[in-house]
């Protein structure tokens, strides 16, 4: 039978599920987290939930999954919309600030060791547990997938209480019973065929508590969803007009790139910047904790005159040569015990398979993100206030982090979550985020866009890990009749959660993943994992573990 443990991304959750239970409580995992629209709301507002603000003026319907290009933003929006009976060019949408109330539900389900498919009872109670770990942290994250399973039933939610909210101020304006009442086109539609706009009702709307346990749209009643309509983005991404992180423009702001080891972890000994110093339009040039930047009256400028400062880079505290780097994945596999036993569907009674028989090996190596879009992110330091404007798939952990560099509260941060133009994990990592921070700290009062050249981008980024996967099976008349697969791979689990402070516990499955929760019938089938240490920092790439252990997996159980 198959051991199971912690997927990276139920790491954090899974080592504080006991803890989180104790301290907290039952009553505490009910309790809803505040609305944080209603600190702001003027004379006339209102918002019913975390997700819908109206004006005299408008609709806004708060999308906070990060939008990386996978269409994220339409998506929430039309889950509200349906419910609201909202057309598209009656609402705006806004990516909210980082807030406990948009914590990712749906994440969770991923935190615990079972497979997708095992739907039995400790499988269940071990993702509800997961569940209310995660409210309680207050985790937002956008990330594994889950954008869609994490926003479906609660942004209806969202969308059907406004609109019974707005209905119950309707009939308290107009004395008719809201059972009596329909909603359309974004307004409230009376008996007699006149119509009351939702914008209208705002006021009235901000002093009734919202309508609870609404009924949802009947599917066969829905406008948007399961319908072909396109995505908001696609007038503004074909005609040029998309604004992403890379075009944010406050007011008096400076352009900054920067020059860093390549070699990372390896920092900087020294630099010479006398070529650098009279380069047209150079304002700064900064030292940096892994490098040095440039702060110039335009990107342009800063990509010049980095071009000319010279840099003493430090060692890698790992391999220079690619081949070490298979060296030490090859002996792992020779000369370690497993970090864990993943799978072993072994016959008990040692019965064979007849066949042929063979052993194989398979390698997937690092492979770099590379959105189309440049890192890139704008931070603005003050006195006793932070603003980061960056497209980014964790926003609380970038104002825990940069609150932390600037001696600040994370109250005292804002952060303005941007459209990505690409992500494929890359946009989970803090670095640039980091380096803008170094760079506007040295010149306090003046924002700054940290914008890295595409080579400096491949050069820092963490790349996909590395795996090795050797096996031997056996097959028959066209079946895989037995298989045993040993994967060695550096742990993105400890990597990635360790550059973002979270504790990893346990051996990693996303170095097996995609190969012990396989969805073969392969009898005889045994998984194995290796972890090895002293390789590249690496990361999350599209899938993460699966991305390497699904092409290892079918390319051993195909051969």
């Amino acid at each position: 039978m198959a051991r199971r443990l912690f997927t990276r991304r139920g790491m954090l959750i899974s080592s504080l599920a006991l803890a989180g239970g104790v301290a907290f409580g039952v009553w505490k995992v009910r309790q809803p987290h505040d609305n944080p629209l209603t600190a702001g709301l003027a004379e006339g507002e209102a918002s019913f939930n975390p997700f819908v603000l109206i004006t005299g003026d408008g609709i806004t319907l708060i999308t906070p999954h990060a939008d990386v290009g996978q269409g994220a933003q339409s998506m929430q929006a039309m889950l509200i919309a349906e419910e609201m009976d909202l057309g598209f060019g009656q609402f705006t949408t806004s990516f909210g600030h980082s807030d406990a109330a948009y914590y990712n539900r749906a994440l969770a389900a991923d935190a615990v060791p079972f497979m997708s498919t095992d739907t039995g009872l400790i499988a269940e109670a071990a993702r509800g547990a997961a569940g209310t770990v995660s409210k309680l942290l207050g985790l937002q994250v956008t990330g594994g997938s889950s954008s869609a399973p994490d926003s479906y039933d609660k942004l209806r939610e969202a969308g059907a209480v406004a609109r019974e909210t707005l209905k119950a101020a309707a009939a308290q304006e107009t004395g008719i019973a809201a059972r009596d009442l329909q909603t359309a086109d974004g307004a409230v539609v009376l008996p007699d065929g006149r119509t009351i706009p939702y914008t209208a009702l705002a006021t009235t709307a901000s002093g009734l508590e919202p309508v609870r346990a609404p009924a949802f749209r009947a599917p066969s009643d829905w406008r948007l969803l399961g319908k072909e309509v396109p995505r908001l983005d696609i007038p503004a991404k074909s005609t040029g007009q998309q604004a992403y992180g890379i075009d944010v423009r406050p007011e008096g702001v400076l352009f900054a790139s920067a020059r860093l080891n390549p070699r990372k972890g390896g920092g900087i000994t020294g630099y010479d910047a006398t070529a650098a110093e009279n380069r047209r339009g150079v304002r700064h040039i900064l030292p940096l904790r892994d490098g040095v930047a440039v702060v110039a009256e335009n990107t342009w400028y800063a990509f010049e005159a980095l071009a000319q400062i010279e840099c003493d880079w430090g060692g890698a505290p790992y391999p220079a040569e690619q081949e070490d780097h298979w060296r030490l994945l090859e002996f792992a596999l020779e000369s370690d015990e497993p970090e864990r036993v993943w799978r072993d569907d072994r016959d008990p009674d040692g019965a064979s398979a007849d066949g042929v028989t063979g052993e194989f090996e398979y390698r997937a190596p690092y492979v770099a993100h590379q959105p189309l879009e440049p890192l890139n992110a704008t931070v603005l330091v003050t006195g006793n206030h932070a603003e980061v404007w960056a497209a980014h798939q964790m926003p609380g952990l970038v104002r825990e982090r940069v609150a932390a560099a600037a001696g600040l509260a994370p109250e005292q941060v804002t952060f303005h979550n941007q459209m990505a133009g690409g992500s494929f994990g890359h946009r989970l990592e803090f670095d640039v985020i980091d380096q803008a921070t170094e760079i506007a700290l040295q010149i306090k009062g003046t924002p700054v866009l940290l914008t890295l050249r595409r080579e400096e981008d491949f050069a820092q980024d963490y790349p996909r890990q590395i795996g090795l996967a050797r096996g031997a099976g056996g097959w028959n008349d066209g079946q895989v009749t037995h298989l045993a697969l040993r994967i060695a791979s550096p742990s993105v689990t400890r990597s990635q959660g360790g550059r973002a402070g979270l504790p990893a516990l346990g051996p990693d499955m996303q170095i097996v993943a995609g190969a012990w929760d396989m969805p073969y019938a392969i009898p005889g089938l045994t998984v194995e994992g290796y972890a090895v240490d002293g390789l590249a920092p690496v990361s999350s790439w599209r899938a993460v573990g699966a991305s390497t252990g699904g092409f290892l997996v079918n390319a051993c159980s195909t051969r």
